[in-house]
């Protein structure tokens, strides 16, 4: 608001300097030209008080009439002259205005203040999203479904008008920034006791890196979430500590290596990972064999060493790396007998991986007229293309910005569930198979949530209570059904319980429960709710615990909580 008062009394200060001269003069000398009376006689001017008031309705073109008497011919010459003088000056005062509305810096000063009303007005969680583009937009949708807020830094104000006509459950509030300057950071609400935690999403890895600083010294509480392109950059993000870095083009040729050597580990993952209540991922095998890939960026330097260190063969077709060593045939994939000399009659599939999805789309196309059934993974840069992508129906498509936005989604909604992802790798094929089978009965055909629920007074006031109390509360009472105790379990699977520094991997119904304990869980939007009951009502607690039923409802049962609450505790 400083800033635009400014920029108002810097951009107004000649207009109004000119209208207090203006009505100074005015005022003045009509108060001081002497008048007449009935009889024609002279009499002194009106004085200041009446000058004043004539000026006034003068200036604004209103007009009462010779007031309190009529005129001499001096004033009323005088009043000629004010009143070109005080239509001048309220002119040039207007066309300023215009002016100053019109004005590019004066808009952005004002949608600045508005921006800062609409941060500070944030009394709830909120996470810090610096970049609007395909990943920033799908990460933002991602929380509005999961009901969270978020605040949108984006540097391209074609951006930003589109943000605007998103629709949102709740409308964020966005600015057009540098999301490098720290200013900027400040001004979005990183310094707020609310922020929850930052997504750099920018196009280059210099601003996310300059994000990921400014985070790192402001806030070091805070979790910093980071897309990179060039690995180089993996060191310097991740020096600041406990930053999450993900390199898109990596991450999927890990993604698609486990899905050669391991695919149930691979399905097991997309499930944890996904948006609740959208289908389930397909089970994926590809084939082990000869593979081609088209296109030797920084894609396909990730899927060639992925593939050959699973122990495939891969044939690279590139033109812009042809001479380096590691392309083997100089071409982009749809011209005649490049796949051919590729060995496209004896491979088993083929990875598509350039910056245009036209041309991927191209040589999918080639590819399978060459061999029909070929295992096709094609990347997808555009949300725009999809309807394409969809048509063709490729075996995987890589999208960088929903991979980015899926992963950080999981881990930044539900932080316990990066530290069960970083110990799937020790579980056997049979074991993800087994445990992919019981997550997709708690909500047939669709991705089950995942939730944490730590045993502390704010989400758990029931169960700490009961704790303090000495009673003894396990795992199986918070998947009990609150009102049917002897039926069937709430739709909820634990995977993890973490105490401290230990970690306790798919926990049984009979582990006991202590302060401070965080478990997570997968499974139905409904469990999720019916648990919120025994977490926090202490009657709905002593049901699933005891089967004693005191029949008192949620209302009355609130009240007693929130007088224990303001009752001293007793020596």
């Amino acid at each position: 608001m400083s800033s635009l008062f400014f920029l108002i009394l810097r951009r107004m200060r000649l207009p109004l300097i000119l209208i207090v001269v203006v009505y100074t003069l005015c005022t003045i000398g009509l108060a001081i030209i002497p008048g007449v009376d009935a009889e024609g006689h002279r009499t002194p001017g009106m004085g200041i008080f009446y000058a004043f008031y004539v000026i006034s309705y003068t200036g604004s073109t209103i007009g009462f009439g010779e007031i309190p008497v009529p005129y001499s011919p001096e004033q009323r010459l005088w009043m000629v002259i004010s009143i070109y003088a005080t239509v001048i000056g309220w002119s040039y005062a207007i066309v300023n205005v215009l002016a100053l509305l019109n004005e590019a810096a004066f808009q952005q000063a004002l949608r600045a203040a508005r921006f800062g009303r609409q941060v500070r007005a944030l009394r709830e969680p909120f996470y810090l999203v610096c970049g609007y583009g395909e990943t920033g937009r799908l990460v933002c949708e991602g929380l509005d479904r999961l009901n969270l807020r978020f605040v949108v830094i984006e540097r391209d104000p074609l951006r930003v008008e589109e943000a605007r006509l998103d629709d949102y459950r709740n409308v964020p509030p966005k600015t057009t920034g540098d999301a490098a300057q720290p200013t900027t950071l400040t001004d979005a609400g990183l310094l707020s006791p609310h922020c929850r935690g930052v997504m750099a999403l920018a196009v280059d890895d210099e601003t996310n890196q300059a994000i990921a600083v400014a985070c790192r010294l402001l806030r070091p509480d805070l979790p910093v979430l980071a897309r990179v392109s060039d690995p180089d950059f993996d060191t310097h993000l991740g020096v600041f500590g406990g930053d999450i870095v993900v390199n898109p083009f990596a991450r999927f040729a890990e993604h698609l290596s486990s899905a050669l050597i391991a695919p149930d580990h691979y399905r097991l993952r997309e499930i944890l990972t996904g948006l609740p209540d959208q289908k389930l991922p397909a089970h994926h095998q590809p084939p082990r064999g000869h593979w081609i890939m088209c296109g030797y960026g920084r894609f396909g330097h990730a899927i060639v060493e992925e593939l050959r260190s699973a122990g495939q063969t891969v044939s690279v077709v590139d033109v812009a790396h042809y001479g380096e060593g590691d392309v083997d045939v100089r071409g982009r994939g749809t011209e005649a007998g490049t796949l051919q000399a590729a060995g496209i009659d004896r491979a088993v599939g083929i990875v598509v991986g350039n910056h245009s999805d036209q041309r991927n789309l191209a040589i999918g196309v080639h590819a399978r007229d060459l061999r029909p059934g070929i295992f096709t993974v094609l990347r997808q840069n555009q949300a725009a293309t999809a309807q394409l992508f969809d048509q063709f129906a490729p075996d995987l498509v890589m999208e960088p910005s929903r991979l980015v936005a899926r992963e950080f989604l999981a881990v930044i909604t539900t932080p316990l569930l990066a530290r069960f992802l970083d110990r799937m790798p020790g579980h056997t094929e049979h074991e993800c198979a087994s445990l992919t089978r019981k997550l997709e009965r708690l909500n047939p055909r669709r991705i089950p949530e995942i939730w944490s629920v730590a045993i502390t007074a704010e989400p758990a006031p029931a169960v700490v209570r009961a704790l303090a109390e000495g009673l003894p509360v396990t795992l199986g009472h918070l998947l009990t059904h609150p009102v049917r105790r002897e039926g069937r379990p709430i739709r909820a699977l634990p995977l993890l319980l973490a105490r401290g520094a230990s970690v306790i991997e798919r926990p049984g119904p009979d582990a006991e429960l202590q302060i401070g304990d965080e478990i997570l869980f997968a499974g139905h939007g409904q469990a999720r709710r019916d648990q919120s009951l025994t977490l926090g009502n202490g009657n709905v607690l002593e049901y699933v615990r005891t089967g004693v039923d005191h029949g008192t409802g949620w209302f009355w049962q609130t009240l007693v909580e929130r007088r224990r609450a303001r009752t001293p505790a007793s020596p």
